[in-house]
């Protein structure tokens, strides 16, 4: 057999896996902090400031993700918010170890056939915006639930800074503006007289207050998780949904449980990895990584910076395809999560691979959707010296979900249906298609790209703390960022910052970042469809570095570390 890549004369700059590409210094010390106490990263420095002001309170790095969680909400609801869901994984050290899901569940009245059209088709505009696209919130529940069980300080502490960012305000920045110009023509009006200032959208540089959002939060700090139930926040929830069949109903608040569940845990890279199990995609990007580790270990592939490609985009492949068909809530489907971190079934992946690179028979898959530029969700990472530490990835999915806010409330809607699978084949948002394991049902969790992770030492010492928004980069960004710096020995703002690579099976195209352009030239890489842009994903990461506190909340973004 002639090996496919013989021909391919790997040149100087590519004899290391990666090139050298220089990080920008002056973004460093605005992105990287380096502390001894505690450190927390996130997407908006005032929210790292809430983290802050709580923890010098006397809270406890559980009390840090609370204030964060509610302060992001109110900061960034182009990206998450109230109204919204998401996963969290917690690690004490004396205590133990948890996993939490309070992400959207389709309603009781959430199926399938609200979103064909008379002739049968899938009406994917229904899915994406407007009232029947949301699922059943649940940030307020879970995020509460989390404070109660393990936090320190009284709930009036954790809201205070978020109450005050929504009455005082708080400047409009670049990503928030044109997130509100962007769907300015789609909001209802009261999202728009939220966003809006002179019947035009809010510009950055404005004021940005949010008065009923502001009482919002004052009821809940009144009530607690009861305000999600039956207080008058949901009343004006089901007030509304009166137009609209009730798709949301009372009985949907009243019934929503956070599920506390058991982390995945798994080896990979040397390291022992805390993930969510499904419906989150931790274990794909399990597969992703262990598969990746196998390949290193083979002589077959090329080495230099092509081999590392196609390892590295191989192994993306397969965990999508994985991903693709299997994902989906394992309370309705059966997710082989013991199958898919098997080293049997990581080897005989492999093999598969390895016949193709030598080979050179090179299948190529239908081209799904492309996926759309979409800068949403938001993540939060949090440790302190004694290795405690919360990871949680928070959204309302889409740019300003469903682009609708509930009159009374403040809060916008979420559009995740949408990650439900419509149909078999009927790529998402996100461009990712799905099968019947992810299709919709009353009370079911869609498949989600959000992967909270915490790495520990062998020692069991906590080693790094991570996560990222970014719709289906989710898990590459991760892998990214791990790949460079626990296999690249790159420092963590270069790892966080280098240019990615990302793959996700469908559509069947190797996406990179512009960066990387110059090094990839289409002869050397003549069996991927290769497209250059920016990669959205944003990581904030925070790691242990001996007796220091490393924190990165990525330069794409908005946000910086925090701690002392």
């Amino acid at each position: 057999m002639q090996r496919l890549l013989e021909p391919i004369e790997v040149t100087k700059e590519q004899e290391k896996p990666f090139p050298q590409i220089q990080a920008s210094e002056e973004k460093r010390v605005r992105y990287e902090l380096v502390g001894r106490e505690f450190m927390i990263a996130t997407d908006h420095p005032l929210a790292s400031q809430a983290g802050v002001e709580v923890w010098k309170q006397g809270g406890n790095v559980v009390d840090v993700f609370t204030a964060a969680s509610f302060a992001i909400s109110v900061l960034r609801p182009q990206s998450t918010g109230l109204f919204g869901g998401g996963f969290a994984i917690v690690y004490l050290p004396k205590k133990g170890k948890w996993a939490y899901d309070f992400r959207e569940r389709s309603p009781k009245k959430g199926t399938a056939a609200y979103y064909l059209k008379p002739d049968g088709s899938p009406d994917t505009d229904k899915i994406l915006r407007g009232a029947y696209s949301a699922g059943v919130p649940g940030n307020v529940q879970g995020i509460l639930k989390i404070q109660k069980q393990h936090g320190k300080l009284a709930i009036s502490d954790v809201l205070a800074p978020a109450i005050r960012y929504a009455k005082n305000g708080f400047a409009v920045y670049a990503d928030l503006g044109n997130a509100v110009a962007k769907v300015w023509p789609q909001m209802n009006p009261s999202m728009q007289k939220v966003f809006g200032i002179d019947n035009r959208p809010i510009r950055e540089g404005e004021l940005l207050v949010q008065e009923e959002l502001f009482q919002t939060l004052n009821r809940i700090l009144e009530n607690e998780e009861k305000e999600w139930v039956d207080g008058e926040t949901v009343n004006r929830v089901t007030e509304y949904y009166k137009e609209y069949d009730q798709f949301l109903s009372e009985e949907d608040w009243k019934e929503y449980q956070v599920k506390q569940v058991d982390p995945l845990i798994t080896s990979v890279w040397g390291y022992q990895l805390m993930t969510m199990p499904p419906p989150s995609s931790g274990v794909h990007m399990v597969t992703m990584m262990q598969m990746y580790a196998e390949m290193a270990k083979r002589k077959t592939f090329p080495k230099g910076l092509v081999g590392e490609t196609i390892q590295i985009t191989e192994a993306m492949r397969v965990a999508y395809r994985d991903r693709a068909n299997l994902g989906g809530d394992p309370k309705y489907t059966d997710v082989p999560v013991a199958k898919l971190t098997d080293s049997h079934y990581i080897q005989e992946e492999v093999n598969e691979i390895e016949k193709k690179v030598v080979s050179g028979n090179w299948k190529t898959i239908p081209k799904g959707g492309e996926p759309k530029d979409s800068y949403n969700t938001t993540h939060i990472s949090v440790m302190d010296k004694e290795g405690n530490a919360v990871s949680s990835t928070q959204s309302i999915n889409g740019i300003f979900g469903a682009v609708q806010m509930v009159p009374g409330t403040g809060l916008v809607l979420n559009n995740t249906m949408d990650d439900f699978s419509i149909a078999p084949g009927v790529p998402n948002l996100y461009g990712l298609v799905g099968s019947k394991a992810n299709a919709i049902a009353p009370g079911k969790t869609p498949l989600s790209s959000m992967s909270p992770t915490i790495l520990l030492e062998s020692n069991g010492n906590t080693k790094l703390v991570i996560g990222a928004p970014g719709g289906s980069q989710i898990p590459t960004s991760i892998f990214n960022t791990l790949y460079h710096y626990l296999l690249q020995k790159r420092n963590l703002y270069e790892s966080v910052s280098f240019p990615r690579i990302h793959h996700q099976y469908q559509p069947d195209i190797l996406f990179l970042d512009p960066e990387l352009k110059g090094y990839f030239p289409e002869t050397e890489l003549p069996f991927y469809q290769v497209q250059y842009g920016r990669h959205r994903a944003k990581v904030f990461v925070v790691s242990k570095e001996g007796d220091k506190l490393v924190g990165v909340s990525d330069p794409k973004g908005e946000g910086v570390p925090l701690g002392f």
